[in-house]
C-alpha cells in the first residue's frame, strides 16, 4: 500500500483538527462573554496533584465557572474570552488556542495522531537511497578480503 505525501498531509491536518471540530457548534454559534481567573484549586487524585484556574464568568444574568487548563496556572485576575452556548452556559470554553487545543478532545487527536504515524512508516517503501546498517558493514568486509588475498 502506498499513500502520497498529499494523503498524508491531508489525513494529518484532518487528525489534528480534531479538538476544534469537537467544539465547532460553540465556535459558530456560541456567544462570546469576559471570564476573570478568580482561584487557583489543586486536585490530589491518588499519586498526581493537578491544578486549575478557575475562571468565573457571567451568562444570562447567572454565574459560571469553568476550570482552565490543567497544570497551567494563570494569575489571578487575568482576563479571557470566553465562548458559551446560549442554551446551555454550562457548556463553554476558553476562547483561545489553549482552549481550542487542551480539552477532552486532545488526547483523542495525539493518540490518533501516534497511530496514524505509525500505520504511514509501517507502510512506506524504503528509498532506495537509505542503505541500512549492516549493508555498509558487509560491503567493507568484502573490500577487507579482496585486499588481503
Amino acid at each position: 500500500m502506498k499513500i502520497s505525501g498529499f494523503k498524508f498531509l491531508i489525513i494529518t491536518i484532518l487528525i489534528l483538527l480534531i479538538p476544534i471540530y469537537a467544539n465547532w457548534k460553540l465556535i459558530a454559534y456560541g456567544e462570546k462573554t469576559e471570564g476573570v481567573v478568580v482561584k487557583i484549586v489543586e486536585e490530589n487524585t491518588g499519586m498526581l496533584l493537578s491544578f486549575y484556574s478557575v475562571i468565573a464568568y457571567e451568562a444570562n444574568q447567572k454565574q459560571f465557572t469553568l476550570k482552565g487548563p490543567e497544570n497551567v496556572e494563570y494569575p489571578i485576575g487575568k482576563k479571557f474570552q470566553i465562548l458559551h452556548s446560549k442554551k446551555d452556559p454550562q457548556n463553554a470554553i476558553i476562547f483561545s488556542i489553549k482552549g481550542l487545543y487542551f480539552n477532552k478532545f486532545a488526547s483523542i487527536s495525539i493518540v490518533l495522531f501516534i497511530l496514524w504515524i505509525a500505520f504511514y512508516l509501517s507502510f512506506s517503501p524504503k528509498s532506495a537511497n537509505r542503505n541500512s546498517g549492516k549493508q555498509t558493514v558487509n560491503s567493507n568486509k568484502k573490500n577487507c578480503r579482496k585486499k588481503l588475498v
